[in-house]
């Protein structure tokens, strides 16, 4: 019998041995999923939200009406890009875009109660986060998605299950793949030692 995404992902953390971290995140894309509280609906407890929505002509009231279905589920809800608005709807964390990772040190120091974390796409980047106090990271593109159309002509522009698997073993922050990531892909990273899965389109 086909395992759903939600098992997958409780199998990928067992393995990878990071130990209290959500098994799947949802990040918001109003375009790519224009109800994301359907979405949210159907996540299981210990889940985690990104809010991100950057443009959203209602951003704010989307962000506490989200974070209240949330908070009610028991799932983790971050706000991607803006640490005033997270603070505002007393999220449970942040997120930062990978422009943003220098301000991770500065964010703990002055929340160290937040769930921090950050999008890379590059073990460079990855690196520029050691020692910071970051939660996690998530790695894309994992596979070809329609988020970097460049990767839908180019498999080599992806990082793949063989790589993130080098780059999980290197890297001591628990790590998310992201990009292309579904019920059929999710099952390749088996054994990569990723702390879970993230996707858009995907739930």
């Amino acid at each position: 019998m086909k395992r759903n995404l939600a098992e997958i992902s409780q199998e990928l953390n067992r393995q990878s041995g990071w130990k209290n971290l959500p098994e799947m995140i949802f990040l918001t894309d109003q375009e790519a999923q224009p109800l994301p509280e359907d979405v949210i609906e159907n996540l299981p407890r210990g889940a985690m939200v990104i809010f991100r929505d950057y443009e959203h002509n209602n951003r704010v009231e989307l962000s506490f009406a989200l974070r209240a279905i949330c908070k009610l589920k028991g799932i983790k809800f971050l706000v991607a890009g803006d640490l005033t608005l997270a603070i505002k709807v007393k999220a449970d964390g942040v997120h930062l875009p990978e422009h943003m990772i220098n301000e991770v040190k500065t964010i703990r120091g002055c929340h160290p109660q937040l769930f921090i974390t950050a999008a890379c796409h590059s073990k460079t980047a990855m690196g520029e986060l050691a020692g910071q106090g970051l939660d996690a990271i998530l790695l894309a593109p994992i596979f070809a998605t329609r988020s970097h159309p460049e990767t839908m002509k180019n498999v080599y522009l992806t990082i793949g299950p063989r790589r993130l698997k080098i780059i999980c073993k290197d890297i001591k922050v628990p790590i998310y793949a992201l990009g292309g990531i579904n019920i059929n892909t999710a099952e390749k990273l088996m054994g990569t030692g990723i702390a879970g899965i993230a996707a858009i389109r995907g739930f």
